[in-house]
């Protein structure tokens, strides 16, 4: 009885057996098949980077004093010109109020020294006169020289009190516009207690608050030019040689994967990476949406040389190995290995320039099909997953 039950027990690990090696060598690999055809490819250079601005301004306060308002907030859209922040202006009213008070001293004192010109003139006119009548009258022996001397004299100290006077003014007169230069300075200081935004853009971030006290030099908003937007990209530099400024792009923002911004390559870098052999590239976009922010993750898709009428295949239908390219071929209801060259790869679609002719038939696994493809082993054709 045990050696039948023996027997029977090594049948079925047999016919288990026999059963598990055709599954595994025997039984059809599924895959799905496409029929190469003949249709156009666009080259698509990858590239991943960040939503940038091309220009982000720091307005700061010129003078010293505590804030006293913020009139805009982190998001606000504000124009060259729009005020965005004050500081408390009474130290800055008082200097100007002083300043006004000097230069109208100022003034107030040239009318007192043209009084004092004038005097001085009349008083110059009327000693020149009595010289000249002394001079005559000395000639005629009328009055002695000492007379004479004196009307000379007093004709002399009339002279130099005109210059005095006429130096007096000249100085007086440096003095008011001394003084209207520092009202002009303090007015100008009254100015920048008052900040307006440079550009046009929006607020990005708020770097002071209403109590804080501002320095000169020192940032109290963040603005972004929003004159153009642009993606900041990187690329690998094995691109290099297809990219060019005026290229058309697509982006897609991560925030957004169903839908894309159509944009042109701006500028490219000329600056390698020494990790990660990647550069830099700008594309420009050509319609952005009004909710985007600085920094916002993106991927872009260069469209570089484009070719019509080429033999093709879909990307994921080739394998690149180390020796080359390959793509695995229906022959006779069996996969076979057969090596091709790749010309333009697009996103979607890859030229092949030979190895494959329109009407093969080309394979790829069934997503979670068993193992991998191997030359020679049979294959069965199933419909692609929608």
């Amino acid at each position: 009885m045990k050696r039948w039950r023996g027997i029977l027990i090594g049948l079925v690990v047999l016919v288990g057996a026999a059963v598990l090696g055709w599954v595994l060598v025997f039984k059809p690999v599924p895959v799905i098949v496409h029929e190469v055809d003949v249709g156009d490819v666009t080259e698509h250079i990858p590239g991943t980077g960040a939503i940038e601005c091309p220009r982000v301004v720091q307005p700061g306060f010129e003078v010293t004093g505590r804030i006293a308002s913020l009139l805009v907030d982190q998001g606000d859209r504000v124009k060259a010109g729009d005020e965005v922040a004050r500081i408390d202006a009474e130290v800055y009213r008082a200097e100007e109020s002083a300043a006004v008070e000097a230069a109208e001293l100022a003034r107030v004192s040239l009318n007192r020294l043209r009084a004092d010109i004038k005097r001085a003139e009349a008083q110059r006119t009327g000693a020149v006169a009595h010289a000249k009548r002394q001079e005559d009258a000395f000639k005629s022996n009328t009055i002695s020289r000492d007379l004479l001397d004196q009307a000379i004299e007093r004709a002399s100290v009339a002279e130099a009190e005109l210059e005095r006077a006429n130096a007096a003014l000249a100085e007086g007169e440096s003095r008011l516009a001394a003084e209207l230069r520092v009202l002009e300075v303090s007015r100008a200081k009254l100015q920048r207690t008052v900040l307006h935004s440079p550009i046009d853009g929006i607020v990005l971030a708020r770097l002071s608050e209403p109590g804080d006290v501002a320095v000169p030099g020192g940032a109290v908003l963040r603005i972004g030019d929003t004159a153009g937007v642009w993606a900041s990209v990187w690329v690998d530099e094995t691109f290099l040689p297809q990219l060019k400024p005026g290229q058309a792009a697509t982006v897609v923002l991560r925030s957004a994967p169903g839908s894309s911004l159509q944009g042109r390559v701006l500028r490219v870098g000329r600056e390698v990476d020494r990790e990660t052999r990647e550069l830099l590239v700008d594309i420009e976009l050509t319609n952005p949406p009004e909710q985007l922010a600085v920094g916002q993750r993106a991927d872009a898709r260069i469209h570089g040389a484009a070719v019509t009428g080429v033999t093709r295949v879909p990307s994921e239908y080739l394998v690149f190995r180390s020796d080359g390219a390959f793509a695995w071929v229906s022959d006779g209801g069996r996969a076979a290995l057969r090596e091709v060259e790749p010309g333009i790869r697009g996103r979607d679609w890859v030229e092949i320039r030979s190895g494959l002719s329109a009407g093969d038939t080309v394979l790829r696994p069934t997503p979670g099909a068993r193992g991998e493809l191997s030359d020679g082993v049979r294959v069965s054709a199933q419909e692609p997953a929608p």
